[in-house]
């Protein structure tokens, strides 16, 4: 498991080759292909920004570096497809999507809240009854969605290096691997986590916290969270691609991260946040609600530097005019924009007013400087 998860050849052979390790749902295109139009911007390659190990580089100068690890790059802008690289992957080729994927559970969340399934005020013993007997019962689905939960779940390097953790404990479940000589389930790993402080505290980022909310949506559904997502979401996808979704031996589904896609299928996927969603789409998916949402609930600096990954997100992004995070995004800006990073340097990042999305892979753990080409991008003015 430290392999897969620290970057290298192992993470590099892994992150393309996932569902030869893991039972995998496959959710293949269900409408007619949609295929994006292309306006390339070579001047996007000139942009500059400065890395953590390398100094100042520009876009492609990062992109042509052996130390970068970069897989690959789409910029899209009003639905087109404005700059386009491969250094480290064939464009057809499907790749780990990582923690970029945890949006996917917030946007089905939001979507059983609009139809009246569920309240973010609620709580997981009001959700889930057989869950009232665990620490979980008086967490507000709220604090779920914003990662502050107060519960053991949390994800940072003390936990990622402790074999007893609720994080590596679910991860070695998804797995197959066992931990004290028998294979755990992610729901009975879960429904023992501890409380350790009040929610709504600090951001507690976690991977377990985000595992949750397929439990919570597949509960209150009736569905299995492959065909949830499916149903409300990637159903309505012209992509490019089949999305893979993993599961544990016991079918859990990894939403946390464990989604591999092509790259421009998870641009595909924030363009679904942007005024260009019907490039890609056959029908609105992201309600103007559900972006309100995430903009407007943002619980503020103090709560986000307060906690261990808001000033780890701020140095992976050599940025910290970021105001907090919000349901399941990592970030969001004044600006109305918001990023979701997963933990081998990819990332999603999407601005709603700008109409523009950036996707990139890589598995590049030591230096994530990746990140810090996002905000000069989308502030480098070529997209008012």
């Amino acid at each position: 498991m430290p392999s897969l998860l620290t970057g290298g050849d192992a993470s590099v052979w892994f992150s393309q080759r996932t569902s030869e390790v893991l039972y995998t749902a496959q959710l293949p295109v269900q409408v007619p292909h949609m295929p994006l139009e292309r306006d390339i911007m070579p001047e996007i390659g000139e942009i500059k920004a400065q890395t953590k190990f390398l100094g100042e580089m520009t876009l492609n100068e990062w992109l042509a570096h052996p130390q970068s690890y970069a897989k690959g790059i789409v910029v899209v802008h009003k639905g087109k497809v404005v700059f386009e690289e491969y250094p480290g992957l064939n464009p057809w080729e499907s790749h780990l999507w990582m923690s970029s994927a945890k949006p996917t559970t917030s946007l089905v969340i939001d979507h059983l809240i609009d139809q009246g399934l569920l309240d973010q005020e609620q709580t997981v013993g009001e959700i889930m009854p057989d869950w009232a007997s665990t620490e979980w019962n008086d967490i507000k689905l709220i604090d779920i969605l914003d990662m502050t939960p107060g519960m053991n779940t949390e994800e940072n390097d003390e936990t990622r290096a402790d074999p007893h953790s609720i994080a590596i404990r679910v991860f070695n479940a998804e797995f197959g691997f066992q931990y004290n000589k028998r294979n755990e389930t992610v729901p009975e790993i879960l429904k023992g986590a501890k409380s350790v402080a009040p929610a709504g505290t600090k951001l507690e980022y976690g991977s377990p916290t985000t595992e949750m909310l397929v439990l919570i949506a597949e509960a209150v559904s009736g569905k299995r969270w492959s065909d949830l997502f499916n149903d409300l979401v990637w159903s309505k996808v012209g992509a490019d691609g089949t999305l893979n979704m993993h599961l544990s031996p016991f079918g859990t589904a990894g939403a946390h991260g464990l989604v591999t896609s092509r790259l421009s299928d998870l641009a595909r996927f924030g363009m679904l946040y942007t005024p260009s969603w019907d490039k890609t789409a056959t029908e609105k998916v992201v309600s103007d609600d559900m972006i309100a949402r995430i903009r407007d609930g943002v619980r503020g600096k103090e709560f986000y530097t307060a906690g261990f990954d808001g000033p780890v997100f701020a140095d992976r992004l050599g940025d910290d005019t970021m105001i907090s995070n919000s349901r399941q995004w990592d970030a969001v800006w004044p600006d109305g924009d918001f990023w979701k990073a997963g933990l081998q340097s990819q990332a999603l990042y999407v601005s709603p007013d700008k109409d523009l999305v950036i996707a990139f892979f890589s598995t590049n753990v030591p230096d994530d400087s990746f990140h810090r080409f996002l905000r000069p991008i989308a502030t480098s003015g070529l997209f008012e």
